[in-house]
């Protein structure tokens, strides 16, 4: 499996340097810049996806004091990059009127992210900040290399038509990538053996497995 090294040294291979790093915190421009980038990108490649190897499912803790309008607030976990479902029912399918996500002070006055809601018990599925890039899977660490590749290429090279070449190569990369670990997760569901997941971009077009509607 890649370390972050690695991951850094694939971006700045394809930003089309010749340095390489060993470590992000080394001082170099190069690490320099990679150390700027890398937890953003993480995050947000993370939240792109419900990727399988950062996928928990959790009891939500109730906590006191809901605002008026909720009758129950709930602690999300502090690892959470993105929500997903709530007792088994995506967040996309969910009224407003059902749950709001939101933030509340603790006794230390420090902020803290909520769920406030009108059900109960709550579950919920979500995808977890993973940093270990021993636990990502092959797919994902690929799209870090290029989505890392295109925050860094303008600063270190200065060519910005490489820049915008690495943003196309990561959004391809990244559908690609979800949509693999997507149908691993159909697999053994309802239809699984007959149906592939497609980016949004394709449906949008008309297409459905196999071909164009």
């Amino acid at each position: 499996m890649a370390s972050i090294a690695d991951i850094c040294n694939s971006a700045l291979s394809h930003c089309g340097t010749r340095s390489r790093i060993g470590a992000l915190d080394e001082g170099s421009a190069e690490a320099s810049a990679c150390l700027t980038h890398f937890a953003m990108v993480r995050d947000a490649t993370l939240r792109t996806f419900d990727w399988n190897f950062a996928r928990i499912t959790v009891a939500l803790a109730e906590l006191a004091d809901p605002p008026a309008r909720w009758a129950h607030k709930y602690a999300l976990p502090t690892d959470c990059v993105r929500l997903r479902r709530l007792n088994d029912v995506p967040m996309a399918m969910l009224t407003e009127t059902l749950c709001e996500i939101a933030a509340d002070r603790e006794s230390t006055g420090a902020i803290v992210p909520v769920l406030l809601t009108n059900a109960t018990p709550v579950a919920a599925i979500y995808t977890a900040q993973v940093i270990d890039p021993l636990r990502w899977d092959p797919g994902f660490a690929d799209a870090m290399t290029y989505g890392l590749a295109a925050r860094i290429c303008f600063e270190l090279t200065g060519k910005d038509d490489r820049a915008r070449t690495l943003t196309q190569l990561w959004q391809a990369i990244l559908q690609r990538a979800g949509a693999d670990m997507a149908n691993e997760t159909m697999a053994g569901g309802t239809g699984a053996l007959n149906h592939t997941w497609l980016p949004e971009a394709l449906q949008a077009r008309g297409f459905v497995t196999g071909g164009a509607t």
